[in-house]
């Protein structure tokens, strides 16, 4: 369960690295929860088919909230100096990944965002909030 970790210890720099995380851990609870209702569909297997999805249902719920407060942390928009796609980055985050090329980007001391590996030195950053 490495989405367990990477959202715990919030490993994540974008929106989207956050739903992905997020999704990761959905995805095996709505299948627990698939088996249960299988179960309950089964006569003998009724009494273990109810916990497993109450259970299921509980944790799926609370992930959802968690999801939610977690997208709440402010967060701006800013452009990849490769792509110019628009990237939903959290603030106090150095170093970031594009969502879209996957290149890694990082931001200079001015605050802002270059190529890592220095390939368009020469090219102006972009960002949404610059003119």
């Amino acid at each position: 369960m490495k989405a367990v970790s990477v959202i715990w210890r919030k490993e994540f720099a974008t929106i989207r690295q956050l739903e992905r995380s997020c999704y990761g851990l959905l995805k095996p609870l709505g299948v627990v929860m698939g088996v249960g209702f299988l179960m309950f569909l089964m006569a003998p297997l009724v009494l273990l088919a109810v916990p497993l999805m109450v259970l299921s249902g509980i944790l799926m719920f609370g992930v959802f909230v968690w999801m939610i407060h977690l997208q709440k942390a402010p967060r701006r928009e800013i452009r990849c100096p490769y792509c110019d796609n628009a990237n939903s980055v959290f603030v106090g985050v150095s170093e970031f990944d594009c969502d879209f090329c996957q290149r890694p980007i990082h931001f200079n001391e001015q605050g802002t965002p270059m190529p890592a590996d220095g390939s368009l030195d020469d090219a102006k950053p972009t960002s949404v909030w610059e003119s």
